[in-house]
């Protein structure tokens, strides 16, 4: 993927990858501490095959946690976001803490799926709650991506939350 443009999603868009061979890893940053841009997390392979896609989810709250509802399907999706958004392609196995989907303030997260021409993924946008008393803060914006349109195998998507207490944001982006 040398020379591929980094590219930034800020509205929906397309991505495909397989869900089998599934690995993941979590990396606590420590508190009040944001990660750094080039920090991916250890047993992952975030320069992945072209056959495969790597997928990052960065919490970049200091003060909440998010669900990052994370959703998957190989099938055909005729209706955008609204087919991906079922409960049968929410996906929470080997992301966050103990499978929950759920990534603690300051911590990134990472999956490879291989890449199939079918795939569909995407977030419902996060839930993001107080890491301390679980109070719910704000909901982030859905993002959603597939492999036909944009070509993706061999790439990195990253899912970025972020907020401030009171508004919150998420990001899709997509580089190699």
């Amino acid at each position: 993927m040398a020379g591929r443009p980094f590219q930034r999603f800020v509205l929906g868009a397309g991505l495909a990858v397989g869900l089998v061979g599934v690995v993941s890893c979590t990396v606590d940053f420590g508190e009040g501490v944001p990660p750094p841009d080039d920090t991916f997390a250890p047993g992952v392979d975030l320069r992945p095959s072209e056959d495969m896609v790597a997928i990052r989810f960065r919490n970049l709250t200091a003060d909440e946690a998010v669900n990052v509802e994370f959703y998957a399907t190989n099938d055909s999706l005729e209706d955008l976001p609204d087919d991906l958004f079922v409960d049968d392609n929410l996906l929470t196995t080997s992301i966050g803490v103990a499978g929950t989907g759920i990534i603690q303030p300051w911590q990134v997260d990472a999956i490879e799926f291989p890449c199939t021409a079918n795939l569909t993924i995407g977030t419902h946008g996060g839930r993001f709650v107080d890491s301390e008393s679980g109070e719910p803060r704000g909901i982030g914006t859905p993002r959603w991506a597939q492999e036909g349109p944009l070509g993706l195998c061999g790439a990195v998507v990253t899912l970025e939350f972020a907020g401030d207490g009171v508004e919150f944001t998420t990001v899709l982006s997509i580089g190699d």
